[in-house]
């Protein structure tokens, strides 16, 4: 995350808040792939901390899709900025998410954090 980036509020995500979440590299053969499981831990406006079973370079793009417990998804768009172990055979991604257009599900979800999850500490 760049500077301006860790400038907005980080809200933690509960274990079991959301009904699933799934992680994905983009591009053409990655794609094929498909969808791997993933625990987003925190979010802001601008990013994502993920939790992964697959490491991916810097600079990857990836998607990440969150499945609301009413059964929405949402899909989100960004970039891998920072990988770390995280222990457990899992990887710390930190991901920079893209611009989301306004009036979309995914946009309204992310500027309503603040009412759905504590901030992180």
């Amino acid at each position: 995350m760049n500077a301006s980036n860790r400038r907005h509020t980080r809200y933690t995500v509960p274990e079991g808040a959301l009904a699933d979440q799934k992680l994905r590299p983009q591009g053409m053969l990655s794609g094929l792939r498909g969808w791997t499981d993933c625990r987003v831990r925190d979010m802001s406006i601008a990013g994502a901390l993920v939790l992964a079973k697959k490491s991916l370079g810097s600079g990857s793009a990836v998607s990440i899709k969150l499945i609301l417990r009413t059964g929405e998804e949402l899909i989100y768009h960004g970039t891998v900025v920072n990988v770390s172990d995280g222990g457990r055979g899992e990887y710390r991604l930190g991901v920079s998410l893209g611009d989301v257009q306004p009036g979309t599900h995914e946009h309204t979800f992310l500027h309503d954090l603040a009412s759905v999850f504590p901030p992180a500490l």
